[in-house]
């Protein structure tokens, strides 16, 4: 079978940072005739459980009726803190209509991850503390290949889940249960046994790499945008400005959704998707626009970490600030309250202006009619107002840079007298790739 090749190219820069500098532990593709024992694999599997057989280039792996007593292969891999597993997968070749509950499963340095049948097919997670399985996803594909990715950080007691050519992970785990000691551990395949009868699953291309030299030396390259499109991003647009001055491959989005049935007064948001480190380690600028952090965890604390992360590490932080954000964003406490160049405040910042304030760059043409009242930490510096109030103040941090614009995109367009509200003045976007340190397409 050929090596897996459909990573999308947003994806390829993200991971051309680790890509570089990953160490290949482990390379089995199951090509030739030798035997899996050949190959340096251990198999332990009664014939009435589970036979394990090398056959047209993958590993066949025909699995019985036998509860609780299914058969596994097992090899030595050296130990490495920070990796990357993927294998390709085709569960369920044959005897799909057999195939229910635990069925497959995959076992490194101790930590176990799994697929099972219940209505839909299930990749799960075992938690030895509550010696339960949870789910990562319920829409694993059967009778067709499927590329499968773990990236661990044992260091963070962190895993990410990749399916299929996917950018960005299933789930991000922050409490990984993988402690190996020495040099030396094992990757095992295992059946559980517990299927109506008999079903054959097709295994290949399983490589084990190291990622501990990513975190060394020279960085990697910094090319990406990730705008995080909160409440009002409808007017701010910076996906589509952004995406218009560097490409649409270099722009990632994630984007808040509202989830479930309102049983209750309380927000349910959550956004649609989160980058992985991969993507965190290229990003050269990230845009919050009107986000929330809160209530609950929109933003979740690991979340936040990595932003805080990429920014103290070069990427530029933009805050585009609207009604949503700061105080009443549930900023307070979190790591991005300690980054902004301005005070968070209380929830109730936002005013609203006598007149309207001239943007700046707008030759009068362009107004705004509110603006968060805020103030400017130490050490920050303001380059623009709207009347008395702080507009633009930006700040370093650690080897990258946060800037904040405090307006918001609301009013009546009447109230706005003979000037444009600014999210509809056609030189916004100019001003936004500016703050965000793009100008012309050129990126500064």
């Amino acid at each position: 079978m050929t090596r897996w090749l459909m990573i999308c190219a947003g994806a390829i820069a993200a991971l051309s940072a680790s890509a570089a500098h990953a160490e290949l532990l482990l390379d089995e593709d199951f090509a030739g005739e030798a035997s899996l024992t050949e190959r340096g694999w251990v198999v332990e599997a009664e014939p009435q459980q589970s036979q394990w057989s090398v056959e047209d280039g993958h590993l066949r792996v025909v699995c019985h009726r036998s509860p609780y007593q299914g058969g596994r292969i097992v090899r030595a891999v050296p130990v490495t803190q920070r990796g990357v597993l993927e294998l390709d997968a085709r569960f369920a070749q044959e005897g799909g209509v057999n195939y229910d509950h635990l069925c497959l499963g995959i076992k490194l340095y101790g930590y176990m991850t799994a697929f099972k049948k219940y209505g839909g097919h299930n990749w799960t997670v075992y938690r030895p503390e509550q010696q339960t399985w949870y789910t990562v996803s319920d829409r694993v594909p059967l009778g067709e290949w499927t590329h499968l990715r773990v990236e661990f950080d044992i260091p963070r007691s962190r895993v990410e889940y990749y399916l299929g050519d996917a950018r960005d992970p299933l789930l991000v785990d922050t409490d990984l249960p993988m402690s190996p000691e020495g040099e030396t551990g094992e990757l095992e395949i295992f059946n559980y046994g517990l299927t109506k009868g008999t079903v054959t699953h097709l295994i290949d291309n399983v490589t084990l790499s190291s990622t501990e030299a990513a975190g060394e030396g020279a960085p990697g390259v910094r090319d990406l945008t990730l705008v995080f499109r909160g409440l009002t991003s409808d007017r701010y647009r910076a996906r589509e400005i952004l995406e218009a001055a560097l490409g649409a491959e270099r722009v990632l989005s994630y984007t808040l959704m509202a989830r479930g049935a309102a049983t209750a007064p309380r927000n349910q948001l959550a956004l649609d998707a989160v980058p992985g480190a991969a993507t965190w380690a290229g990003a050269r600028r990230v845009v919050l626009e009107d986000m929330p952090a809160g209530p609950g965890e929109v933003l979740a604390p690991w979340l936040l970490e990595d932003l805080e992360r990429s920014v103290r590490d070069g990427a530029h932080l933009l805050v585009l600030a609207g009604p949503f954000s700061l105080g009443k964003g549930a900023w307070q406490g979190t790591p991005l309250e300690a980054m902004l160049p301005v005070e968070v405040g209380g929830p109730w910042t936002l005013r609203r202006l006598d007149m309207p304030a001239p943007l700046p760059g707008g030759n009068g043409a362009a107004s705004l009619l509110w603006c968060h009242a805020a103030t400017p930490v130490e050490g920050a510096s303001v380059s623009a107002a709207a009347g008395e109030m702080p507009l633009i103040v930006s700040r370093p941090y650690g080897a990258g840079a946060v800037t904040i614009f405090l307006g918001a995109p609301l009013g009546h367009v009447p109230d706005f007298g003979d000037t444009q509200p600014f999210w509809e003045w056609d030189g916004w976007p100019d001003l936004l790739g500016r703050l965000a340190g793009v100008a012309g397409g050129d990126e500064q």
